[in-house]
């Protein structure tokens, strides 16, 4: 898939189940980021909010935008669980 151009893997997960595709297991989560990062690509956990949009205000309330700021890292995509985990 990676050759074939794809750039989100979508919402895999290693402790729930693929409500997508439900007759099919996850894929190896560590076998998939060697499978990435071998072509030249990063696995990075992103929020429900795709990273082109965590900086736009207009697609959030106040409320959600002050958690947003919290969880996003300077890239839009979710802070590393250590950094999560304090806040």
């Amino acid at each position: 898939m990676l050759d074939a151009g794809i750039n989100d893997w979508g919402g895999i997960s290693p402790v729930t189940k693929d409500f997508i595709n439900p007759e099919a297991a996850w894929p190896q989560i560590a076998r998939l980021q060697t499978e990435t990062e071998s072509r030249g690509f990063a696995l990075r956990e992103r929020l429900a909010l795709y990273p082109e949009f965590v900086r736009r205000e207009e697609f959030l309330s106040p409320r959600v935008r002050n958690r947003i700021v919290e969880v996003a890292d300077a890239d839009g995509y979710a802070r590393d669980a250590a950094h999560a985990a304090r806040i």
